[in-house]
């Protein structure tokens, strides 16, 4: 309990010009495809703090985006989940349907399932557009890392484990409740032997629901075969989930699925997660350290070009090291951390200013807000306010160091 108690103060004494003000749910927008032959529509929600920041965000695909329950669910969660530190802020990019979804999201059918399903067949022109048309206009219209996520959920499950076996382009796929009975359920070990030889590190999560028996039976099947063979670049793992329906399973294998993706870098698995109001300055220096080391690893491992701790969590523990554990030189520290490894960031200035005043050198402070607002200015970030007030009130009552 004093550990939550202690992480949750971490957060709650962040300054008030880092807090995030609310976006609309999501952006729409229109793409005229070559691949397709038509105009298709896609949602793109953005992270709390995307409008405040200037760094770059990792991009997640969710299909079936047309069900909006579902996509507003997504873009919740993902929300809560970042905001907890199990994942990092995210840009979720949904994909609408078009007129045929039977087309898109099924691979080539055999002739019992082609007398079913005769347009089938258009996974692998639908994973192109995804790859060849919308993640470059995404890339091109916001600020997104390379390391790139696919999620699909029943037959858009089944199409993330075609673009898993078929495609380099992403780090982690969500297979969930994928319609694996396609084609008499021989697409189930179709691809687990796709999966057995992928020359490519990949991370997987595969569910099913209890009350889809159709799904889990031939889930199962593919699961087991996987896990004789002991994929080398596979890492993966499966989800039951009891008494849980198809319709529940998007929602429940989300929530899993994300912080199982992310699991190599998730901020709440550190060192610096654990510390309590009676840590020593020792204690915080060694968590420190030991979590930027952990969490670069395995950021890396999943394609993103990490080389620190993320700014916000470097600036609550900070901020916690302040004002709770009173130890104003060691919160120094962090801050210029943070201010080093986050150069172009209004907020990591910001902090260092609060530290400086803490430990009396009131000159370095106000140069701190000066280069803060200027940053902000510069890229034209919003949120400055309270910046602005501290350094007027600083200007007017003279400079002194320590």
């Amino acid at each position: 309990m004093k550990t939550l108690l202690f992480v949750a103060a971490l957060c709650a004494t962040a300054p008030l010009f880092a807090q995030q003000t609310p976006t609309a749910a999501w952006t729409t927008l229109k793409i005229k495809s070559a691949t397709l032959g038509n105009t298709r529509t896609v949602y793109v929600a953005t992270p709390a703090g995307y409008a405040t920041a200037v760094r770059r965000f990792p991009v997640l695909v969710l299909l079936d985006a047309d069900d909006e329950d579902q996509f507003n669910a997504a873009v919740a969660n993902l929300r809560f989940l970042a905001g907890r530190g199990a994942i990092p802020e995210l840009i979720l990019v949904g994909i609408v349907n078009g007129k045929d979804r039977g087309h898109d999201l099924s691979p080539g059918a055999n002739a019992a399932n082609a007398k079913q399903h005769p347009t089938a067949g258009g996974a692998s022109m639908f994973v192109d557009f995804i790859v060849h048309e919308v993640l470059p206009e995404i890339r091109a219209k916001y600020r997104t890392l390379p390391a790139t996520f696919l999620g699909g959920h029943s037959l858009g499950g089944l199409v993330a484990l075609h673009a898993a076996s078929t495609r380099r382009n992403f780090s982690g796929i969500m297979a969930m409740s994928p319609s694996l009975w396609w084609n008499d359920s021989t697409a189930a070990l179709g691809y687990a032997d796709s999966l057995e030889h992928l020359s490519h590190p990949l991370r997987l999560f595969i569910s099913s629901g209890e009350l889809e028996p159709a799904i889990s039976v031939p889930t199962q099947r593919m699961v087991a075969h996987l896990d004789s063979v002991k994929p080398q670049w596979l890492t993966y793992t499966y989800h039951y989930y009891r008494a849980a329906n198809h319709g529940l399973t998007p929602l429940l294998s989300l929530i899993d699925g994300v912080q199982y993706l992310f699991e190599p870098m998730s901020v709440a698995h550190l060192p610096i997660a654990t510390l309590g109001p009676g840590t020593d300055s020792a204690d915080v220096m060694g968590a420190y350290l030991a979590s930027r080391a952990t969490y670069v690893a395995g950021a890396r491992s999943l394609g993103f070009d990490a080389s620190a701790l993320p700014e916000d969590q470097v600036n609550h523990l900070a901020y916690g090291v302040l004002r709770i554990l009173e130890l104003p030189q060691l919160a120094v520290w962090l801050f210029r951390e943070n201010v080093r490894d986050y150069p172009q960031s209004p907020n990591a200035y910001y902090g260092l200013g609060d530290g400086l005043l803490a430990v009396g050198d009131t000159a370095s402070a106000i140069a701190q807000f000066r280069s803060g607002l200027e940053m902000a200015k510069q890229f034209g970030q919003r949120g400055a306010a309270e910046a602005k007030r501290k350094l007027a009130a600083l200007e007017q009552h003279g400079t002194k160091s320590p």
